[in-house]
């Protein structure tokens, strides 16, 4: 699939309307020109920066939001004591008002539009369209819950969208756009949790041969990481630990069984429990025998095996991979590497897209030159009552040669942070005077 806008307004630091566009300035009809494709309308990496706590990360935060929506507000957001909502809280008014979510997208071929809109207790909006001479609606959801356009689908509960609830009920017009979305987005956080979780899908894919080992070697070669061969380690559950686990288990059971049941069950649980395997990856340098284990390696090199193999996954489908904060815990070569694989056709064959946020001032490189390369470039910036805003370079007149790190550093594009240096003065004598 191919994400062509995300519009989203009362979401988290967002209070008014945003409109991320990842369509070319090229592209002014419902589709493309004869003898092109959607690929080459669309912007294929976009980077999006701006200070510290600014909301460059609720941009994707919002369009998570929206996904997993789509994804699960007919089954697990049910069993949720409220419904799910993010909306601006830094004034009374926007917490009771509606928070409205937008995606137009590409799947197999045909453009499509999404859009639901939500107040405290549930969906009041929703509508999917298509676009065939012009747009048509596939069907539509009012406030009270009646969907019209879905032949087995009339009513839906306040809090789930009627799109999540037709693909549940596999509807034929609705269950693969849903999938396409569903399998269209990875959503890279930062942080350890995130490289920790990555590393074991890494280990079960690659016990599963469903990821291969050279490729991961290959991976790491890229990056000059010195690995010469990786391989996985498992560590089943002891018997004796098994066993102490189900004690407890049982312990702490409140179930009134006769004994012999008690015994089977207890039996089951230990067995199923002997079962459980931790797998790390082992690692190899050079033609030396040693391994080392993952604690053991560089946090960048972890980094870019985690984010790596999600990179040449995207790639290879033509996912839309969304990465907060790139190039944490990676060398800025590493990053450039990565927009690069994404901006050359012959390596991104499947047409997918990144869309990141970050603080490297190199990236902004890709904002050199024409105005279709400024269009990548994004800035958020949040302003005195707290809200943010999201704006793009393109906006800007600028020549051809501007150097945009340089005008950027300073502050001709906002989303810089005020800093006030001079402050720490006031903090060192505050603290020097409460010791005296």
């Amino acid at each position: 699939m191919h994400l062509l806008r995300f519009t989203f307004e009362n979401h988290k630091s967002f209070r008014d309307e945003a409109v991320f566009d990842l369509t070319r300035s090229s592209l002014s009809t419902l589709r493309p020109p004869k003898d092109t494709t959607w690929a080459d309308h669309i912007h294929h990496v976009d980077g999006i920066y701006g200070a510290n706590a600014s909301g460059k990360t609720n941009v994707l935060d919002a369009l998570h939001y929206a996904v997993s929506a789509i994804g699960a507000s007919a089954t697990a957001w049910l069993d949720r004591p409220s419904f799910v909502r993010r909306p601006f809280v830094l004034n009374s008014s926007s917490t009771s008002e509606f928070s409205k979510f937008e995606l137009e997208f590409v799947h197999d071929g045909e453009r499509y539009q999404y859009q639901f809109t939500t107040n405290p207790d549930g969906i009041i909006e929703e509508t999917l369209r298509v676009v065939n001479v012009r747009w048509k609606t596939i069907f539509t959801r009012s406030s009270d819950g009646v969907v019209n356009g879905l032949s087995k689908l009339h009513l839906v509960a306040p809090r789930e969208l009627a799109f999540s609830r037709a693909a549940q009920l596999n509807i034929p017009i609705i269950k693969p756009i849903w999938k396409s979305i569903m399998r269209g987005f990875d959503i890279y956080r930062v942080g350890d949790r995130e490289v920790s979780e990555r590393l074991e899908r890494i280990a079960r894919q690659l016990h599963e041969r469903t990821l291969s080992l050279n490729e991961l070697v290959t991976l790491a070669q890229i990056a000059d990481t010195g690995i010469t061969h990786i391989e996985v380690e498992e560590q089943p559950l002891p018997p004796k630990i098994a066993k102490l686990f189900t004690q407890l288990i049982n312990e702490n059971s409140e179930d009134t069984d006769a004994e012999a049941s008690e015994q089977q069950e207890s039996s089951e649980d230990t067995e199923e429990l002997r079962e459980f395997i931790a797998r790390n990856l082992l690692f190899r340098h050079g033609t030396g025998s040693g391994k080392l284990r993952e604690s053991e390696e560089s946090t960048g090199t972890m980094a870019w095996l985690a984010l790596g193999t999600t990179v040449v996954n995207a790639l290879r489908h033509g996912h839309v991979l969304v990465v907060d904060e790139l190039g944490s815990s990676l060398h800025p070569q590493l990053s450039r590497l990565i927009i690069d694989w994404f901006e050359d056709p012959e390596i991104n064959m499947m047409g997918a897209q990144l869309i990141f946020t970050s603080h490297d001032m190199t990236l902004l490189d890709a904002g050199r030159g024409d105005r279709e390369k400024r269009e990548q470039v994004w800035f958020v910036e949040k302003g005195a009552d707290g809200a943010s805003e999201l704006f793009n370079l393109s906006d800007f007149p600028l020549q051809k040669r501007s150097n945009i790190v340089k005008q950027y550093l300073e502050g001709q594009f906002g989303g810089l942070p005020y800093t006030a240096p001079s402050l720490v003065y006031n903090l060192l004598n505050t603290h020097s005077t409460e010791e005296k």
